[in-house]
């Protein structure tokens, strides 16, 4: 009797060893130590007492680009021995913007944060204000007055002011000039181009001169940037601007426009590798394969562009986004925000540091180091006959159209249903009427919850 029982209990240990030392269990179990190890030395909790005298650092998160470290390394010498700004980095390379916004808001949730200030997607401000600080006493209108208003629009919450513009960015279609004008009436086409072409025009030129492969890449992986990319291709914003109400999904127009979308992949239009890849990746697919057109943000010098070869990214022209016969292009409005976290022992220092960083002199550094584009309006006013000039000229044409996401507390989870619906749509999983019905049910439940997720 004894034995049996000893028997069954050693059995049981058995089966309990071997499922928890099994391949997927240890996977698992790694994959969370790291992500602890990440934690602990990326966001250490807890700060040591300032004392008299003692130089206040202030802890700034963001993708630590070039551009980044250099208006860090100005600001640290303008203010040597008082204020040292250190960057916390959460690079793209390794974090794409749902990632990196799981990470700041985890951190942020303790009261012991390391983290002073924090870039944010311009769509994420309303959800980041429960640990936020107001910024009004801060920046006086006057300080404000030259910012881009649509950048500046999306930093208000309530009345308040909660962020304050890093830069800022629009959806825009890079395409391959040289080979448009490679074509029998390449120069007609190219002129269309950049005047925005219509989608049906784009249509006629893959029909026409690219019948064997695909002449458009999309951002269509589960993503913020398929968000983006539909909204383009829907033309019309998706929450109206004066009741703030959400567009039904099922509309007949919204149900149109997802099944054109849904069709450049079944017909050949978009490349089906596309439906895997973010920004970068469609980019550098694009150039690596010669397909003419591509979605993207745009930055300035792109030649100085580290994320791509750049004998190969000179190859672009940029373009507004196409629009339906008959209707305008809509590029979506994209770019970063700081905010200041509401627990941070060293907000004044915190504050010089989004006031340098939001400068004519800090935004300079970005310009001309990074490409990233200003977020002072003055920058899009140059006359000199300077190649950049004329860039920024056409990208401030494109900006007047421009529209913006929903601002929505709760727009992140909007946003993660939405994109996951759409990816099942254009994947072939579900049909357009099926996978936007179940969005619209699933997001006016999700909106009718108080609790965020």
């Amino acid at each position: 009797m004894n034995k049996s029982i000893n028997e069954q209990k050693s059995s049981r240990y058995s089966e309990k060893f071997a499922f928890l030392t099994s391949l997927p269990i240890l996977f698992i179990m790694g994959a969370a130590i790291f992500l602890i190890s990440f934690f602990i030395s990326s966001f250490p909790l807890g700060r040591t007492p300032l004392k008299k005298g003692q130089i206040k650092r202030v802890y700034f998160a963001d993708d630590i680009a070039p551009g980044h470290s250099k208006i860090i390394d100005r600001f640290n010498a303008i203010h040597e021995g008082e204020i040292e700004v250190i960057a916390i980095d959460l690079p793209f390379s390794k974090f794409n913007t749902n990632q990196r916004k799981e990470l700041i808001a985890r951190n942020l949730r303790s009261r012991g944060s390391r983290i002073d200030v924090f870039s944010v997607d311009l769509i994420w401000v309303p959800r980041f204000t429960k640990w936020a600080e107001p910024l009004t006493q801060y920046f006086s209108p006057a300080s404000l007055t030259n910012i881009l208003p649509h950048a500046l629009e999306t930093c208000y919450v309530d009345g308040a002011l909660y962020a304050v513009p890093l830069y800022t960015d629009i959806g825009a279609l890079y395409y391959r000039e040289d080979m448009i004008l490679a074509l029998p009436d390449g120069d007609e086409i190219n002129q269309r181009i950049k005047a925005s072409i219509t989608w049906e025009e784009l249509v006629e030129i893959k029909h026409k001169y690219f019948v064997d492969s695909p002449i458009y890449i999309p951002q269509a992986a589960a993503y913020e940037g398929l968000i983006c990319n539909f909204n383009e291709i829907l033309g019309k914003p998706l929450q109206n601007r004066d009741t703030h109400a959400l567009i039904d999904l099922t509309d007949p127009l919204v149900i149109r426009r997802t099944q054109f979308f849904r069709d450049m992949f079944t017909e050949g239009i978009a490349a089906e590798a596309a439906l895997d890849m973010t920004e970068d990746d469609c980019i550098r697919y694009a150039l690596e394969n010669d397909i003419p057109f591509v979605r993207g943000w745009p930055t300035v010098n792109n030649e100085t562009d580290p994320r791509f070869d750049p004998v190969q990214f000179r190859k672009l022209s940029i373009a507004p986004m196409p629009h339906f016969a008959g209707e305008k292009s809509t590029p979506v409005f994209g770019g970063w925000s700081m905010m200041l976290s509401r627990h941070s022992p060293v907000k004044d220092e915190a504050i010089l540091f989004m006031q340098f960083a939001s400068s004519e002199l800090g935004q300079n550094i970005f310009f001309e180091s990074e490409g990233l584009l200003p977020v002072q309006e003055s920058y899009y006013l140059g006359t000199d006959p300077d190649p950049r000039n004329d860039r920024l000229k056409v990208l401030q044409a494109m900006m007047v159209n421009g529209i913006h996401r929903p601002a929505l507390n709760q727009y992140t989870l909007l946003s993660d249903i939405l994109s996951a619906r759409l990816h099942e749509i254009l994947s072939g999983e579900i049909s357009v009427e099926t996978g936007m019905e179940l969005a619209n049910d699933e997001i006016s439940k999700a909106l009718s919850q108080k609790e965020l997720r």
